[in-house]
């Protein structure tokens, strides 16, 4: 798992990069009687509007990943604490609240019972059940 020192540094080089790519430049060119002379502008509004957005995107992503990382840990918490469904042989991957339920159960009961548990879990949008029946 990264740490947050680790997931502030990728914000930081984001923000960064994107204050850089959305930097709206002017040129113009004007003849002068000492001859021409080529000005370049930029637009620090535009640039830090663009920034702002795209720091803000970003920001949403990490926290979604972190809401998902959350409720998948109280999921798992909760497969862990039946001991009928035995917790140790499911996995739980999540992606935006969709969450999938891979590995084995003793019976078919006990794999409904693990997806009824997932689904009980405020969060849970939807579970996808590829659990298998030993």
């Amino acid at each position: 798992m990264k740490t947050p020192t680790t997931k502030l540094t990728v914000l930081a080089v984001l923000a960064a990069a994107s204050m850089l790519a959305a930097c709206e430049k002017k040129t113009t060119t004007t003849d002068t009687p000492s001859g021409t002379a080529t000005t370049t502008t930029v637009s620090p509004s535009t640039a830090a509007s663009n920034a702002m957005s795209a720091t803000a995107s970003a920001m949403n992503k990490a926290g979604d990943a972190t809401a998902d990382a959350a409720i998948t840990g109280k999921v798992k918490t909760k497969l862990l604490a039946d001991p009928d469904v035995k917790g140790l042989s499911i996995d739980v991957d999540t992606k935006d609240g969709v969450f999938t339920l891979t590995g084995s159960a003793d019976k078919v009961g006990n794999a409904d019972k693990a997806v009824s548990l997932a689904k009980g879990t405020d969060g849970v949008k939807s579970v996808d059940n590829k659990l298998t029946v030993k």
